[in-house]
């Protein structure tokens, strides 16, 4: 062997151990390529996974939408409720009950101390949500959380998540700062006498035994004191929200399930760790050294096909072909017990290598930051990036706390609308009109966060700052309501009984951006700021009004016109919050504003002509929804603009 041939394969050698090494740091510091390591092990865990029996230690005993449709309020849950169910599945001798509820603020004071008594009575062991970080509550919160719950029954709440696409991948082991306790799938071991290590293994999700059959048996909370005792008997019963937008957690089933596996209830993720703590599952991943010496042998292989010198064309289409092999291998083979190889790294690793023999042997060298950009630029839209590119200041992938203006949208009876129509009616439906609707909602630059059903949440001011954000809020969902109903007019018209489009908006501060990277922002906000905004689209059922506006948000709309609609009160909360109807073109073009804004002023004031003003105004403007309203408020005695809601 020459000396030529010794210092070709020390160079084959070295290119070998830098594509292995730039090819595992690649996949653990570049977004994209860690998102796409994911999706090839979530496509195996979540497709190619073999069925298991239904759990037989665990029983869910989910707060559905019917759980909640009894009491007077959606949330807090109400806690006499939460009382009885704890007494009632002690009474059917079960082994253990984890509440997946956090008790962060009061309610009605008698329902809040039964609850507090019987937590702190029941024989049964009990553990309890908790959480101390700053993202999930705040001072208040936690002060009033500490004292409602002993720390002997304290579960830490947090869920660990991937920083790069915000996907629940370990069970959270808790103790992870002073004062959090075990986590919740720990503490419910503990209980049992079962020791675990403080780690946060990643979570071996339990495949269903069949395509109907959940993983772990799920049971209405307000069924469960009506259901045979033999049910829940020597079972752990997790009580929690199965709701359709309430505590949902995008898992790595969601690459091939939109359904309920893909935004997964946070007390079925909790189940999933209880399971695995207790019959010692753990995930097929392969480990650090073997997933890095199958990196280094692609990367050999790079190198010996470059060494070949047989041309680029023929090194990358041989070396193509050993890639798809080996992806057909790792997905073919998890179904026979394979652990999951890793697929990116090894794949990087031998075209990296065949690229940098091929620059070594003479070849052109690749644009390799067009690709990158190329890449970035399919994960992003234009518009964003631009301004990304401008600002990348801008991009932030931890949460924030900041004053944002959110629109709630949802369309009135859709459900008894969907049980109506066919599937396949319904998806063309609903299709046409959130194309729509997105459409406008991106045209003034929101951030569209989450659909739920028909129903649309969006953000103004994240990521991008945006000084004007509620003002355009505004003449969005002004546009929105548009839109709606000329949309719901065609759709009635051709038989289809589409209801009418509520819109809420609300301004103020909540922690936005807690999940993302640069090449996918999956934004998302926490806090009572959204709670509120909800609620905003949900009360003009009882105005007869379309468009419902917060005092926070008119404040920052000084261009803009609205109507006050009062100062309502509503349910679960103390204090009044003003809510407005902007002023649509329609109303612009008459007097109905000024009309009703001296009627409103003067009973505001509790002068007694504003009594006599609106009844006069009901007979000027039949048509008006507001003006109506405050006609039945006055007549069943009503004297003023405080609004205090008896319902939810």
């Amino acid at each position: 062997m020459t000396a030529k041939d010794i210092k070709a394969y020390r160079t084959a050698i070295l290119v070998a151990a830098f594509a292995a090494v730039l090819a595992t740091l690649a996949v653990q510091y570049l977004s994209f390529l860690s998102s796409l390591e994911n999706i090839g092990r979530d496509i195996r865990v979540a497709a190619l996974s073999p069925p298991m029996p239904q759990s037989k230690e665990i029983v869910i005993a989910g707060l559905t939408e019917e759980t909640v449709a009894q009491f007077a309020y959606r949330s807090p849950v109400d806690r006499e409720f939460l009382a009885n169910l704890i007494t009632a599945l002690q009474a059917k001798g079960v082994r253990e009950i984890g509440v997946d509820v956090l008790f962060d603020q009061p309610t009605e004071p008698a329902k809040d101390d039964l609850l507090r008594k019987t937590i702190r009575e029941i024989k049964t062991p009990l553990f309890i949500s908790y959480s101390n970080s700053p993202n999930v509550v705040n001072e208040d919160q936690l002060a009033y959380l500490n004292d409602f719950v002993p720390e002997r029954l304290r579960a830490g709440a947090n869920l660990a998540t991937d920083p790069f696409d915000g996907t629940v991948r370990w069970i959270f082991s808790g103790e992870t700062n002073p004062g959090m306790p075990l986590g919740f799938a720990r503490k419910a071991v503990a209980l049992l006498g079962i020791k675990t290590p403080k780690a946060e293994p990643e979570i071996a999700w339990r495949p269903h035994p069949d395509a109907e059959t959940p993983a772990f048996p799920i049971y209405p909370a307000h069924t469960v004191a009506f259901l045979p005792d033999e049910w829940f008997k020597g079972k752990i019963v997790l009580i929690g929200a199965i709701q359709s937008i309430t505590d949902r957690h995008r898992t790595p089933l969601a690459v091939v399930d939109d359904g309920e596996d893909a935004m997964m209830p946070g007390i079925v993720v909790q189940a999933h760790g209880v399971s695995q703590y207790l019959e010692k599952r753990q995930s097929k991943r392969l480990n650090a050294v073997a997933s890095t010496a199958i990196t280094v042998i692609f990367a050999l292989i790079g190198v010996g096909l470059g060494l070949l010198k047989k041309g680029a064309g023929f090194s990358f289409t041989a070396g193509g072909i050993l890639i798809a092999l080996y992806w057909t291998f790792a997905m073919v083979g998890y179904t026979y017990g394979i652990s999951l190889v890793p697929l990116v790294a090894p794949t990087i690793a031998l075209l990296l290598a065949l690229w940098l023999m091929d620059v070594i042997i003479g070849r052109a060298e690749r644009k390799q930051r067009q690709f990158i950009q190329g890449a970035f630029s399919r994960y992003v839209s234009p518009a964003v990036v631009d301004q990304l590119v401008d600002d990348p200041t801008a991009l932030s992938i931890k949460g924030d706390r900041r004053e944002v203006t959110f629109i709630f949208t949802d369309i009135a009876s859709f459900t008894t609308l969907s049980e109506g129509l066919t599937s396949e009616a319904l998806s063309e439906v609903l299709n046409a009109y959130l194309d729509g609707a997105c459409t406008i909602i991106l045209k003034y630059q929101g951030t569209i966060d989450k659909f739920i059903g028909d129903a649309i949440m969006a953000i103004f001011n994240a990521p991008i700052s945006q000084p004007d954000h509620a003002e355009r809020a505004v003449k969005c969902a002004l546009e929105l309501d548009v839109y709606a109903e000329a949309f719901r007019k065609a759709q009635n018209a051709a038989g289809i009984p589409i209801g009418v489009t509520r819109i809420g908006i609300h301004t103020g501060v909540a922690t936005v951006g807690n999940f993302g990277s640069t090449s996918r922002m999956d934004f998302t906000a926490l806090g009572d700021t959204v709670n509120t905004a909800a609620r905003t689209e949900g009360v003009n059922k009882y105005f007869g009004t379309r468009i419902c506006v917060t005092e926070e948000s008119v404040s920052e709309c000084p261009n803009l016109k609205f109507r006050p609609i009062g100062d309502v009160v509503l349910k679960g909360k103390t204090k009044p919050v003003g809510l407005f109807s902007p002023v649509s073109e329609a109303d612009a073009a008459t007097n109905v504003t000024a009309d009703y804004m001296v009627a409103y002023d003067l009973l505001k004031a509790e002068d007694p002509r504003g009594i006599e003003a609106f009844q006069a105004l009901a007979v000027q403007y039949p048509g008006d929804a507001i003006i109506a309203y405050h006609g039945r408020r006055i007549t069943a005695g009503a004297t003023s603009t405080l609004i205090v809601l008896e319902d939810k």
